[in-house]
């Protein structure tokens, strides 16, 4: 369960992935110690707590082997507030199978998730013979597309974790952009409703009373969002403005996610969080109210 809410107040959580052996553990020992070292493979995910700057950074160092990238990049790709994507850059017979699993992350998670998201791209190993040019990987690997995805802020760096060109002006970008992209989104949610598909509440926190009837509110708002599927097509993820606030609703597995904020602002983290709460109630649970109680304590609800 703490796994899944990884958000605290003090840590920012953000993941590190890639094919095996392009480097991504040397980074992260990189940057907890500041010296060069060959560590074995990771096998499944590593955590590590890493100050870097003014910010604490919630690492998870996932393995590249398919059976990680398949069952575990996703989830921690969604949940994180950023993504660093390692690539071996002296491999050039890899760079296409590389370029699939990057293209899947932006074009299909991503995009399904609607959330915000900053994406460091390390073209590693550039002190090799063998690295291939900047501009070859960009046209190959088609980065100039990423300009076509205004939710994502994206930079990419050629880089040697050995000799430790651009690690720390790639981190000095990316450590900006977070702080930047976490002071808009840790806003203060103004009530979180969790219910069946019948509109039976299981979980609310709800100070301002803004629903007064929580089952009637909440068929009112599916309603709209059912108005909205007719005009504009079904969507995971619809947001309502009713008055002065924005209503993020999802629907997903039987279960249904209210939030509502009063800055737009906050609705990527909105967006986050539901994400979270949709894993998190496909598990069995006997105390709903006392569990989510337990995992929100550090959201400013």
């Amino acid at each position: 369960m703490e796994n899944l809410f990884r958000y605290k107040k003090d840590t920012v959580p953000i993941v590190i992935i890639g094919l095996q052996y392009a480097g991504k553990t040397t980074l992260v020992n990189w940057l907890k110690d500041k010296r060069f070292t060959r560590p074995k493979p990771t096998v499944g995910v590593v955590v590590e707590k890493i100050r870097i700057g003014d910010l604490l950074f919630n690492i998870h160092d996932i393995s590249g082997q398919e059976a990680f990238r398949e069952n575990m990049w996703k989830s921690n790709v969604l949940t994180s507030m950023g993504v660093i994507f390692v690539l071996d850059s002296s491999d050039a017979s890899r760079l296409e199978e590389a370029s699939t699993w990057y293209w899947k992350m932006v074009k299909e998670w991503l995009c399904e998730s609607y959330s915000d998201k900053t994406i460091l791209f390390l073209a590693n190993k550039s002190d090799l013979k063998t690295s291939l040019n900047l501009d070859k990987i960009i046209n190959k690997m088609k980065l100039d597309e990423m300009s076509s995805y205004p939710n994502i802020s994206f930079q990419f760096f050629k880089s040697s974790v050995r000799n430790e060109e651009n690690i720390e002006l790639a981190f000095k970008w990316f450590t900006s952009k977070i702080k930047h992209f976490r002071e808009l989104q840790i806003k203060k949610f103004k009530a979180l409703i969790v219910s069946d598909i019948f509109g039976n509440p299981l979980y609310v926190h709800d100070p301002d009373e803004i629903a007064q009837d929580t089952s009637m509110f909440v068929g009112y708002i599916k309603a709209l969002s059912g108005f909205a599927n007719e005009i504009l097509g079904p969507e995971r993820f619809k947001v309502l403005k009713v008055d002065e606030n924005h209503f993020l609703i999802s629907e997903l597995n039987d279960h249904v996610v209210l939030i509502a904020v009063d800055q737009e602002e906050a609705l990527p983290e909105a967006r986050r969080l539901s994400i979270l709460l949709h894993e998190y109630l496909k598990k069995e649970n006997k105390d709903l109210t006392t569990e989510l109680n337990a995992l929100l304590s550090d959201y400013e609800l």
